[in-house]
């Protein structure tokens, strides 16, 4: 039996002296607590500004244009596209600076959709008929002989394409139909090559050789679509539609996609269908570096996450030691019990109690709420600890209430990632403008469950609920830009399984969920790179029995499938952190010497806390084959990748400054 430990005589009168202390400061204090801060930000934090005046000199060989003519104009999701996809070696200019000198600096254009004048029109022939490669999204009529055209004056509503099999460009992507959600003008052919067609037969997507250039073009707004696919239909924001109680992002999903299509990234398909055909115009230009999806070259990537509804602290420390085991990291989002100020205050009492040595004896059997505590020895294992807010009474007041609370309770600094409670939603992007507020950067609220996600005949569907497994920033109606990345949550406990006895599950056991989540890690190993997002709640386990069992179950063979694969498992926070630092590569000094078969480069490169960077340089370009790399003068290991269809040397480069020499061989073949 363990003795009892009695209070010394110094030890009591220190905790006298230390109850009147706090007895001194109590109306301070209380008054403190009840202090609602405001955000730390205002309304416009977090708006991505877009370039407008063209560079000079050119540093890369790629231009993207925007055009404020468009209405709305997306050439700033079009930009994120590009960076999405790796091909961060370009720069931005508005289509009314641009001149014949400065075009002839780029081997490439990327036109944003909208109107041109007829001085651009001829400004961008001359471009391209002089040798250079131009693609276009929805260009204006006045550039069809440009592209091999003819605009017939129709235009068709949302609807899908494929892709003709055996045209340039098309190899390694997806055969069968692929959902489009902005309107395409109906074109006829006249000298193009037809890549891909809509489902009424015309052309959306063409290739023409015109003089010494080539013009390519999309029939639609690819910039738009793609947000509309991700993020849904706008017109159904703020409505109840898939019998779940609340509103939440999958409500603007419902008649919006392809149900029978939602194993397939439709959205990341076509954005691959793009990369490819700028890769397939540079083969007569110069090559185009392309930075891979995840870091330290693992296939995909599993953001791991998990709810937790006031449960305690050993609760969590078993779900994390799980990740932890498996050699990965995990975000955590909390919502502690309700408390009013005089309840916190007091439970922070208990907290400081605890650390105290013969209180901490006292209080050793109780098993504790998370405190500050906890949470520092969490994060420096690598974990997240983040905000969960309750938003029923308002999208603004729960932020600003839960964000209080949290930094009240000691929890601070607040993570960068968030997921709302119950994922309710509001507006078209209206819950990523209040996060930004809070200086938070990464969404998980496009969450796969419901009857969305079902058929007509009842069956269910896993996969892609926005036609993305990649994580970009969310943009607005009006084509404004946020710092906030939309990350999806793919695998979802609650969906799969029954968590909380709500009736909306599929009502699988922990076996059944696990299987249909190796066969999607899988398909994105095998065919879709994907950051999968994964749900796995705390509070099955905090209840126990058979739900703790079937979570518990799927989770770790969940795990362990994707650890077999080598697929890197992370926290919302550290994948945030990567995302970042892909997203500011910087490229300087691009030069290709064609009669040599050199390649140079220099690349400015951030920090990467959750992996090294990988650069990918085309393995062929124009009857060559690349033999050798150097960095900063030194013969540097590469392997080979591939990716939709086309073949890479791929390598992985330090951050900082780094000089990279490629050197492609005709001998080589």
């Amino acid at each position: 039996m363990k003795q009892r430990t009695l209070l010394t005589r110094r030890q009591f009168l220190g905790t006298l002296a230390a109850g009147a202390v706090g007895l001194s400061t109590a109306g301070i204090g209380y008054g403190l607590e009840a202090r609602q801060a405001p955000p730390p930000f205002g309304p416009e934090h977090g708006v991505v500004a877009g370039a407008t005046t063209l560079p000079a000199p050119a540093t890369a060989p790629l231009l993207v244009v925007s055009n404020a003519r468009a209405v709305p104009s997306f050439a700033g999701y079009l930009a994120e596209i590009l960076r999405a996809e790796g091909l961060f070696a370009f720069q931005e200019a508005e289509v009314t600076k641009l001149t014949l000198t400065a075009l002839q600096q780029y081997a490439l254009v990327v036109l944003s959709a909208g109107p041109v004048t007829t001085d651009e029109a001829a400004l961008l022939r001359r471009y391209v008929v002089e040798g250079g490669m131009l693609l276009a999204l929805r260009p204006d009529p006045r550039l069809d002989e440009v592209f091999g055209v003819r605009h017939l004056g129709a235009v068709e509503a949302r609807g899908s394409l494929q892709v003709v099999p055996g045209a340039p460009a098309v190899a390694g992507i997806e055969t069968g139909r692929l959902q489009y959600h902005s309107p395409s003008d109906r074109l006829e052919l006249a000298g193009a090559q037809e890549l891909a067609r809509s489902q009424t037969g015309a052309p959306l997507i063409t290739l023409h050789y015109v003089g010494s250039g080539r013009a390519a073009l999309w029939a639609f707004d690819l910039a738009h679509s793609i947000a509309l696919q991700r993020q849904g239909n706008p017109e159904e924001a703020d409505t109840d539609r898939d019998n779940i109680p609340g509103v939440r992002a999958v409500d603007m999903f419902v008649d919006w996609i392809d149900v029978e299509r939602i194993h397939v990234p439709q959205a990341d398909e076509q954005q691959r269908l793009l990369a490819n055909m700028l890769l397939e115009l540079s083969r007569a230009t110069v090559p185009l570096p392309r930075l891979w999806y995840f870091p330290g070259g693992t296939p995909s990537v599993l953001v791991t996450t998990g709810d937790a509804h006031g449960s305690t602290a050993n609760y969590v420390e078993e779900v994390l030691a799980r990740v932890e085991q498996r050699g990965g990291t995990m975000s955590v989002y909390y919502t502690p019990p309700p408390a009013s100020t005089l309840g916190r205050m007091t439970r922070k009492a208990r907290w400081w109690a605890a650390d105290v040595p013969v209180m901490g004896v006292l209080l050793e059997r109780d098993q504790p709420l998370p405190t500050p505590g906890h949470l520092a020895a969490w994060r420096e294992r690598g974990h997240e600890f983040g905000m969960h807010p309750y938003v029923e009474e308002g999208l603004a007041y729960g932020y600003n209430a839960y964000w209080n609370e949290f930094l009240k309770f000691g929890y601070g600094p607040v993570p960068p990632t968030v997921r709302t409670h119950r994922i309710l939603w509001h507006g078209w992007v209206e819950n990523a403008r209040v996060q930004a507020q809070y200086g938070l950067r990464m969404n998980l609220d496009h969450y796969h469950i419901g009857s969305t996600v079902r058929t007509a005949d009842g069956a269910w569907r896993s996969g892609y609920l926005g036609g993305t497994g990649l994580p970009m920033r969310f943009i607005d109606q009006d084509g404004t830009l946020l710092n906030v990345f939309q990350q999806a949550t793919h695998l979802v406990d609650e969906h799969m399984m029954n968590v909380f006895d709500t009736g909306y599950d599929q009502g699988l056991d922990g076996s059944m969920a696990a299987s249909l989540s190796r066969h999607q890690i899988a398909e994105s190993v095998g065919r879709y790179p994907s950051a999968l997002g994964v749900q796995c709640h705390i509070d099955p386990f905090l209840l126990g029995g058979e739900k703790a069992a079937n979570v518990g179950q799927w989770f770790e063979e969940t795990l362990d499938f994707a650890t077999d694969l080598g697929v890197a498992t992370l926290s919302a926070e550290r994948w945030l952190a990567f995302v970042e630092a892909r997203m500011a590569a910087r490229v300087e000094q691009v030069q290709w010497q064609a009669a040599t078969g050199r390649w140079q480069a220099i690349l400015d490169l951030p920090p990467q806390p959750a992996g090294p960077l990988e650069l990918m340089l085309p393995q062929q370009h124009n009857g060559a084959e690349l033999s050798s790399i150097r960095l900063n003068g030194e013969t540097h290991p590469w392997h080979r990748r591939r990716l939709a269809g086309h073949e890479y040397v791929s390598f992985y480069v330090p951050h900082g400054r780094t000089t990279i020499e490629a050197g492609y061989s005709l001998s080589a073949l």
